[in-house]
């Protein structure tokens, strides 16, 4: 979910003893949930439903308890963290660099958001000492950043950083200091601090993240692609001339069926790319629904297929999907059917990511079945591939983080995705099923 902000003008170091938290920070009761009794602004750590600035009454409690908050910073580390210029400002994550940040912010505009890192973290968000970490990419994100240290501990050595270097996962560190330089600081994670992973760790990789960098020059990954729309980005595969697969929840907001704005672009390696395309038009799993049904309950419905404006997949070749049958059932349930897969993660941002010879756990009936391979958040929608005689096709979209399942009960969650049993109708009416 993304939040709308409204950009507080130089916040912190602009209160005075003379106007109240209450009034200098909350200005008006304009959200469609203000006065319910519950702060619903996301600067206070309220819900996020309201924008800053429009839940004043109910968050008149927050807004006092915040500027205490902030008063007790001590004045030179106040004067360091500056105002709340940035764009990304009051977002819950800290984007100042000089305080263990994202470095999307320049040094002193994201003052609210890095507050408690500046003073080493504290407990102070609502949902600290649940058990679960929820700061910003480390988490559930429904904290800022550094108000709950104790139950993200075990994660905090991940915090900001990421495998967005184009080197990323070659076997040597290559950032500042410690390695070669080739790379910036935070941005060779896998090789600089080691592919083990806590259990607590959101994006868990069972332990150990086993991703490498594809060749998006090769065949299948030329066939992958980054699907970009306004406000964000999935994975999508080419499957036929004009025909992508990615996940339902991609196009959340948007199942008219003539989605405007969304670009495929496969094979994107930075700012380049194979060949690029528009959706013009879009199938959705009718009886798609966010809210996620028990194992094998009803979540084989996270699928929808595009249609690109060009024959890209003529060019560029497309990977056939494959339906499985009885045998291939059998394979699975005896922990004997192996995949691949590969999206765009989120943590290796242009960069396409693949986890060769994972495997599948559980096909339950309802089309949606349980895997191993490393998705994060960013591979919505990637491909889950199997070479069936000799050829690569596919076998599954891939959906959610979902409940923790055998054999791996003690990690946060599983990794679930849709495979093509769910949406083979669909595949048939679009000649992509031969």
């Amino acid at each position: 979910m993304r939040f709308s902000v409204i950009r507080l003008a130089t916040v912190v170091l602009a209160l005075t003893a003379a106007m109240p938290a209450s009034d200098a920070w909350a200005q008006a009761n304009t959200c469609r949930w203000a006065n319910d009794n519950e702060c619903d602004e996301p600067r206070y750590g309220g819900t996020g439903a309201c924008d800053n600035g429009t839940d004043a009454n109910d968050c008149r409690a927050e807004a006092s308890a915040w500027q205490r908050l902030m008063e007790a910073v001590p004045q030179g580390i106040r004067a360091s963290l500056g105002t709340d210029t940035c764009r990304w400002a009051n977002d819950r994550e800290c984007d100042d660099i000089n305080f263990g940040g994202t470095g999307a912010c320049q040094p002193g505009t994201d003052a609210s958001d890095c507050r408690a890192l500046a003073i080493g973290g504290d407990e102070t968000c609502r949902w600290a000492h649940d058990g679960e970490c929820d700061e910003p990419g480390i988490g559930t994100g429904v904290c800022i950043s550094g108000t709950d240290t104790s139950d993200c501990a075990p994660v905090a050595f991940l915090r900001n950083r990421s495998n967005t270097c184009a080197t990323a996962f070659n076997g040597t560190c290559d950032e500042p200091g410690q390695g070669t330089g080739q790379c910036r600081a935070y941005t060779d994670t896998a090789d600089c601090v080691g592919r083990q992973r806590p259990n607590q760790a959101r994006d868990h990789f069972f332990g150990h993240d086993d991703r490498q960098l594809v060749d998006v020059t090769q065949a299948p990954w030329r066939s992958v692609g980054l699907l970009q729309f306004s406000d964000g980005s999935c994975t999508a595969t080419l499957i036929g001339p004009r025909l992508i697969a990615t996940a339902a929840h991609c196009m959340e907001g948007d199942t008219s069926g003539h989605p405007k704005g969304y670009v495929f672009r496969a094979g994107a390696n930075d700012d380049q790319d194979l060949g690029r395309a528009n959706v013009v038009g879009a199938v959705v799993a009718p009886d798609y629904r966010s809210e996620s049904a028990p194992p094998g309950g009803g979540n084989g419905n996270d699928w929808a297929l595009l249609t690109l404006d060009r024959d890209l997949g003529t060019e560029l070749g497309y990977i056939r999907p494959y339906v499985f049958d009885k045998a291939d059932l059998t394979a699975i349930r005896e922990g004997r059917f192996v995949v691949s897969q590969a999206g765009y993660s989120w943590d290796t941002g242009s960069h396409l990511s693949g986890h060769m010879n994972c495997q599948i756990l559980t096909a339950y009936r309802d089309g949606s079945m349980i895997h191993t391979c490393d998705t994060t958040r960013g591979d919505s929608g990637s491909p889950i591939m199997a070479q069936i005689n000799g050829e690569w096709r596919l076998i599954a979209v891939d959906s959610q983080f979902f409940d923790p399942q055998p054999p791996y009960p003690q990690m946060t969650s599983s990794h679930l995705a849709v495979d093509t049993r769910g949406f083979a109708d669909a595949l048939r009416r679009a000649g992509a099923l031969q």
